[in-house]
């Protein structure tokens, strides 16, 4: 069971990370164009956010 989470969240992180590229980024392309943000800004933020928690929960379940 362990097993199948780690796959999932490293799934996860890639789906997430490759995306995003120095000269574009097509994550936030698509977040900001979902409708769901007020501007560009708060997509970038977001998936800044999302990035970074899903490293960090990545780290913790592996660790643990």
């Amino acid at each position: 069971m362990i097993f199948h989470k780690r796959i999932l969240i490293a799934f996860l992180i890639v789906f997430i990370l490759v995306p995003q590229t120095p000269r574009e980024n097509q994550l936030v392309f698509t977040f900001n164009e979902s409708g769901l943000f007020s501007n560009y800004f708060d997509a970038t933020q977001t998936v800044k956010w999302l990035t970074l928690s899903t490293i960090c929960l990545f780290f913790v379940n592996f660790f643990l």
